[in-house]
């Protein structure tokens, strides 16, 4: 048997209202939609079958909607990554460049060059230049050895107290330059004085 609850008139009258509100708005689609919504709000498992069919009805065209948008996403990360790579490219072959200018103007050797390299590594530095000018700061190009028997810019071949002067320099001094031992002292002096000269070289 049903149990009856006693109302008083505003009360009731009050619940009525309600009701013929909430029938108009159950009765248009539109109005209807958001009172689904809004119980989806307070109660996520409601049945809401017109907000359930519309999904149903529309889940092709987002299906579609994400597949677009997912291969637009990957199209520019693809035009991303090779815009990325062309400048990492033109960045390598700057470098490679300006290695190869350094080499062929013979400041550098290649064991000078690997030497750079990996300060650009430790550094993190791009630019050739940039890193050539830390190194030399912090590496000082060696002065040229002055070789034995030059005074100031001139060579003197008569001062055999000259360090490294030799038995030999004083046979070339006797000889007067003349003879096959002349020539083998004079070759030698200039092996020694290029291989001094080129100890300051990197």
């Amino acid at each position: 048997m049903a149990k009856t609850v006693e109302v008083d008139e505003a009360e009731y009258n009050q619940m009525v209202a309600l009701r013929g509100v909430a029938s108009r708005m159950v009765a248009k689609p539109e109005s209807r939609r958001l009172l689904e919504q809004a119980q989806k709000l307070v109660d996520p498992n409601a049945a809401t079958p017109l907000l359930d069919a519309e999904a149903a009805q529309l889940a092709p065209v987002t299906a579609l909607e994400k597949k677009f948008n997912d291969e637009v996403a990957a199209l520019k990360k693809e035009r991303e990554d090779e815009k990325r790579e062309q400048t990492l490219a033109a960045i390598a072959g700057k470098q490679e460049a300006a290695f190869a200018r350094l080499k062929s103007q013979g400041h550098y050797t290649d064991e000078g060059v690997e030497a750079v390299r990996k300060l650009m590594e430790t550094k993190g530095l791009i630019d050739v230049d940039d890193a050539v000018a830390i190194f030399e700061r912090a590496n000082p190009p060696q002065m040229p050895a002055t070789p034995s028997g030059i005074t100031g810019d001139k060579w003197n071949f008569t001062d055999t107290s000259a360090p490294g002067t030799d038995k030999a320099i004083a046979d070339l001094i006797a000889n007067k330059g003349d003879g096959s031992v002349a020539d083998a002292i004079v070759g030698r002096m200039a092996n020694e004085t290029l291989m001094e000269l080129r100890g300051a070289r990197r």
